[in-house]
């Protein structure tokens, strides 16, 4: 399992509904520093209600992603 937190809501929708339907996510989560491709399972998606802008927990059971280009990576 691992652990990805985003502020995005249409990120955390996506991952909801893919929850809820029991589907595969890819997703890209970023921070600052680095960004990472996750492809997967989720088994939860929790609110950090405690701070602003509002953050989620995404909790995914990893797959491996196979390997992606950016699209304007130069």
């Amino acid at each position: 399992m691992a652990t990805y937190e985003t502020t995005s809501y249409a990120q955390m929708r996506r991952c909801r509904i893919a929850h809820l339907h029991g589907e595969m996510i890819d997703e890209r989560f970023s921070e600052a520093s680095d960004s990472a491709y996750v492809g997967g399972y989720v088994h939860a998606v929790r609110p950090d209600l405690t701070c602003w802008p509002l953050r989620w927990t995404v909790i995914v059971e990893v797959f491996p992603v196979p390997g992606r280009n950016m699209a304007f990576a130069g």
